[in-house]
């Protein structure tokens, strides 16, 4: 590795931990980052936090050969996750640790550093039925908009699209922002000053448009958040009573993949005076209709409960849900919410890559 890619490594693992440590943009093992070495993308691996990211833990692949799978994706091995197929042709050296779901979309974005987060500000446009109206009439030529689409390659051949469009009609390199309708923001650039510069551009533009827009905002539900914890046999259980969650109410579905992997896509709703037996029941009927156990609880005009294998796992969950609280306030400020449909969910849901996230993230802290 030479002296100035040294430089860039050093770089992005400093832009990864300063932005991974602030939960504005990313919560656990969300979001991912990498830089180039000639034709080598460095990424970061599957799970890892951000905020605790090394340079002994990035992922070496070889760009050529994933921008070929990108451009020929029925070359790919049919029978197992094409994403993972492309990596494993890609990799160069041995290495333990799966590399970033992403990894497609950072080969094809040319820029020497990339990061890919999931910013609560930014969501209340992304996470939004005006989303790309709003991108445009906030952000203007300084970012892309990509509308939803399964992670993976549907994704990275989407964002490829949009900019080669951009350039066909502008004549000029697509943005270093790119906002992905109900996921987060790709921000790219030559220097870690040059993405955090971007970054908070982007923040302040759409924090500046929230509030000109405005605010919008008796039982036991430490009794009822025991309960919960018991109805699904789980060892923690966090509680939140502040304002966000004493308004919370059972949303019609996630806002980003990240939120179904750390937080479920749906909470079970329950009542202050609900006896245990009753918590239990509606636990029940819960996983009998989404066939599986609701992380997340929902006890109306005053609280919110979440549950977890640990005390990291159930903290996790809990503000991975107020985080989509948020989410979902602001964007109805600036427009309507959108929640992911049925068959976006689904593909989440039953995603190999996804389950394996969702097994590192519930082994922290135990």
């Amino acid at each position: 590795m030479t002296t100035s890619s040294q430089d860039l490594v050093s770089q992005l693992i400093e832009l990864s931990n300063q932005i991974g440590s602030d939960t504005e943009y990313t919560r656990s093992g969300g979001g991912n980052s990498s830089a180039k070495d000639g034709d080598t993308l460095l990424i970061k691996p599957s799970g890892v936090p951000l905020a605790t990211l090394r340079e002994e833990d990035l992922v070496p692949l070889d760009i050529p050969t994933l921008l070929h799978a990108l451009e020929h994706p029925e070359e790919l091995p049919s029978n197992e996750d094409p994403v993972r197929a492309a990596a494993q042709l890609a990799q160069r050296g041995a290495f333990e640790r799966r590399p970033s779901v992403e990894i497609l979309f950072h080969a094809l974005i040319p820029d020497p550093l990339v990061i890919h987060l999931h910013p609560l500000t930014a969501n209340a446009i992304t996470c939004n039925t005006r989303g790309e109206e709003l991108c445009e009439q906030i952000l203007g030529d300084q970012a892309l908009w990509v509308d939803y689409t399964d992670p993976g390659i549907p994704l990275a051949r989407l964002i490829d699209k949009r900019r080669r469009a951009f350039t066909a009609t502008h004549d000029t390199p697509p943005p270093a922002i790119t906002l992905l309708g109900n996921h987060g923001i790709i921000v790219s650039g030559p220097t870690k000053d040059a993405i955090l510069e971007r970054i908070d551009f982007l923040t302040s533009s759409i924090r500046a448009a929230i509030d000109e827009a405005g605010t919008a905002l008796s039982g036991s539900p430490s009794r009822v958040a025991e309960a919960f914890r018991r109805a699904v046999d789980a060892p923690s259980v966090a509680l939140s009573t502040d304002g966000l969650s004493a308004a919370a109410s059972a949303p019609g579905g996630p806002l980003i993949p990240d939120q179904i992997v750390y937080a479920g896509s749906f909470p079970v709703v329950l009542e202050a005076t609900d006896t245990e037996d009753i918590v239990a029941a509606k636990v029940s009927l819960h996983r009998a209709q989404h066939g599986r156990a609701p992380i997340v609880a929902v006890i109306p005009g005053l609280a919110v409960a979440a549950a977890g294998m640990t005390n990291e796992a159930s903290d996790n969950a809990l503000h991975t849900f107020l985080d989509a609280l948020r989410v979902a306030r602001d964007a109805n400020l600036l427009g309507r919410v959108r929640v992911m449909d049925d068959r976006e969910r689904g593909f989440i849901e039953n995603w190999e890559a996804e389950s394996y996230r969702q097994k590192v993230a519930a082994t922290q802290g135990s």
